[in-house]
């Protein structure tokens, strides 16, 4: 029986077919679903951190060094809630890979 292109594929039949652990697949899989920014207007320093796969203090130094424009929403230095455009980001982004090109 041949399957369609339409036919889902499950996580373990993805894998092994190109040999892989199925559990290195579903973790791709979340790291590219955590990438995707279509749907979400501000990035919080730890999502920065986490999709830059940096230290919270480098997120704060990259942004500095961009002199981005970021939104502060918190009260006072405990409560600080920085966020970041997804049009920053972006370009954020897009200058450092045209950097290392």
């Amino acid at each position: 029986m041949a399957t369609l292109p339409t036919d889902l594929l499950s996580v373990s039949e993805f894998a092994s077919l190109f040999g892989f652990p199925a559990s290195v697949v579903a973790e791709v899989v979340e790291a590219q679903r955590q990438r995707r920014s279509d749907n979400q207007a501000y990035f919080s320093v730890s999502q920065l951190a986490d999709r830059w796969t940096c230290s919270r203090a480098q997120v704060y130094a990259v942004l500095r060094a961009s002199a981005a424009k970021v939104l502060d929403i918190g009260e006072g230095k405990k409560r600080k809630k920085i966020l970041v455009s997804a049009e920053v980001v972006a370009r954020i982004e897009k200058a450092r890979i045209e950097r290392m090109s």
